[in-house]
């Protein structure tokens, strides 16, 4: 564990107190701490009230606010095996009234979108059907060389899957365009060049998706990413983004998951 994750961590923990102490909605906060759980978080520290807040607010039908809380919340219960049959009950109503094709909105009424499909596939492997990755290959393919994030997301979709010659030669595809879209500075914005800039999130995405390729040749790529987001760490552990939940928290897992890919 670096200096730099540790730093994440702590930063991570002490916004989510202040998001607890102003009595924030719950879906900002268990995202956070879904994240956390999976670079190994222990459950025992995460405030009961928390786990209890969340199981209120799930509504009678199984769902949360919407299909990206309901996500992450399946993601977040994972981790409390006494809350089995909730957790089962919201992966139900998930994949339930969803239309003809597949894939995820935002919400129920929503077209179909890359990125939160690609969410619920690398977040809840077991909801995984065939038919969502040919939708993801025909949507990226519709869309190729959009936006960095629709990339990373497509890529991640396929994490831990058997993956055919095809599946494997478009992924890295998508890897080697990914790296032409790296920054000077080894950030990622939503495309390069575009005004936004580099930020945490943008390039926490991306390197989780180079990494999870598990590819050689996309790890000068990934260092330098990782020192860009080790230099634009601030002193408390955060990243300068205007919410921890799709910022710094995200910035917290890469850093996880780059420096048990890289053994730094």
């Amino acid at each position: 564990m670096t200096k730099y994750f540790e730093k994440a961590i702590s930063g991570v923990e002490s916004a989510l107190t202040n998001l607890q102490s102003r009595k924030i909605e719950i879906r900002r906060i268990t995202r956070p701490y879904a994240l956390l759980l999976m670079a190994g978080y222990p459950n025992e520290k995460i405030p009961l009230e928390v786990v209890n807040a969340c199981i209120n607010s799930q509504h009678d039908d199984g769902g949360f606010i919407g299909n990206v809380d309901t996500i992450w919340n399946i993601k977040f219960l994972e981790y409390f095996p006494d809350y089995y049959k909730e957790r089962s009950k919201a992966i139900q109503w998930l994949q339930s009234d969803n239309g003809i094709e597949p894939g995820f909105g935002q919400n129920k009424r929503d077209i179909h979108r890359i990125p939160v499909t690609g969410l619920a596939l690398f977040l809840i492997p077991e909801i995984r059907e065939y038919r969502h990755y040919e939708w993801l290959e025909t949507k990226w393919s519709a869309e190729k060389n959009g936006l960095t994030y629709k990339g990373a997301y497509t890529i991640l979709a396929y994490m831990n899957c058997k993956l055919s010659s095809h599946q494997e030669m478009l992924l890295q595809d998508i890897g080697t365009w990914l790296v032409g879209q790296q920054y000077q500075n080894g950030g990622y914005g939503p495309r390069k060049n575009h005004p936004v800039g580099t930020d945490v999130r943008f390039t926490s995405l991306a390197l989780l998706a180079l990494s999870s390729l598990n590819n050689k040749k996309y790890d000068d790529a990934i260092l330098n990413g990782y020192n860009y987001l080790c230099k634009s760490q601030l002193a408390g552990g955060l990243w300068p983004y205007h919410e921890i939940e799709d910022g710094s928290s995200w910035g917290m897992y890469a850093l996880y998951y780059i420096e048990r890919y890289m053994s730094l």
